[in-house]
């Protein structure tokens, strides 16, 4: 597409003569301005309302021949007058409430400046909760006035029923309440790199009033359900600003000599390649006599976060520090390098 302008653009500089600068300028800044893509326009978008609501009166429709059929075939019951027109109020006024859910999203999002609204989540879930009880309240007391049943006939259904319906609400109700326990504690947000202490951990990336989504570093995305996350120890490490790269060293006895100089250019090494090295919080220490080898300790913090790719590519420098320290001081490791702890902080 803007080749072919480009190059529109070429001829008519070529075939035109222009003696007016400003209609040339405002030409050219016709032929230069971006296509904007059909989804993100305003006709898109009415066109899209027109073909959803047409779709749902198609629906409507059909009830209604089907309801017809039956009453042709003989079915006769008080329910067959109304079951249309329940039915088409539902339909309506549900992708109405859907309609001004994906509203109030978007001003929320346009008014955040960003998808990710973080604690006004809160609100978003609270609002949609709103929308939901309005919109059931509205439908149960259309089919009380429709059809005749009060809704407190719907649990006017004995011992029994009230036992069935308080034992079904109960998990519902228990759902719920962590949900908001975990929106109003503020421990996490959407979007934050999380670790619970059951051994749940990846990315955040929907809280719902009953679970919570859960994206893992396999990107397989785990629905957890809020009454099993309140109550846990959560490590949120998006919000950690340093994170730590301890690294313990197996060196041979016969070493034991170039250890002080290996524990010097370890720490020159390390200063060197990593400019986020936090000042002070270097460690390299021998630090003990193992049966078959002699331990050292590198420890380093560092004012990065301890997730994502910078944090990586960190931890890296680190290893390729200690590695060349290494080969530069001549000390040559017992067996293999064991056990890269990391701590975030």
């Amino acid at each position: 597409g803007r080749g072919m302008f480009s190059s529109l653009k070429e001829k008519i500089e070529k075939l035109t003569p222009w003696d007016d600068d400003k209609i040339k300028e405002k030409v050219h800044k016709v032929l230069d301005k971006e296509i904007k893509p059909f989804k993100d326009t305003f006709a898109f978008h009415v066109a899209d309302h027109i073909s959803q609501a047409s779709k749902i009166g198609i629906l409507v429709m059909t009830v209604d021949i089907f309801t017809l059929i039956g009453k042709m075939m003989g079915f006769q019951h008080v329910i067959m007058d109304h079951i249309t027109g329940v039915f088409s109020k539902f339909a309506y006024s549900g992708w109405i409430a859907y309609r001004v859910k994906l509203l109030k999203r978007y001003f929320l999002e346009k008014s955040m400046g960003t998808t990710d609204l973080g604690k006004v989540n809160l609100v978003d879930n609270l609002l949609d909760g709103t929308i939901l009880v309005l919109w059931l309240m509205r439908m149960l007391d259309f089919l009380e006035v429709e059809t005749g049943y009060a809704v407190k006939s719907l649990f006017s259904v004995g011992a029994t029923g009230t036992l069935v319906f308080g034992l079904a609400s109960k998990d519902i109700a228990s759902q719920t309440m962590a949900g908001l326990s975990l929106h109003l504690s503020e421990k996490i947000f959407e979007g934050d790199q999380v670790k619970f202490s059951d051994g749940t951990s990846g990315t955040i990336t929907r809280m719902g009033w009953f679970e919570t989504m859960i994206q893992n570093s396999d990107d397989v995305v785990v629905g957890v359900p809020n009454s099993q996350l309140t109550g846990q120890r959560v490590y949120n490490l998006s919000r950690t600003p340093q994170s730590q790269v301890k690294q313990t060293l197996r060196i041979r006895y016969e070493d034991a000599s170039k250890i002080p100089l290996l524990l010097e250019t370890i720490k020159e090494e390390i200063r060197t390649d990593c400019d986020k090295l936090i000042p002070g919080r270097l460690r390299a220490h021998w630090s003990n006599f193992e049966d078959d080898h002699l331990q050292v300790v590198v420890d380093a913090h560092f004012s990065i976060k301890p997730t994502g790719g910078e944090y990586h590519d960190n931890r890296q420098k680190v290893l390729q520090a200690i590695y060349r320290a290494v080969k530069k001081t001549g000390v040559s490791f017992e067996k293999s390098t064991s056990n890269v702890k990391v701590v975030g902080k």
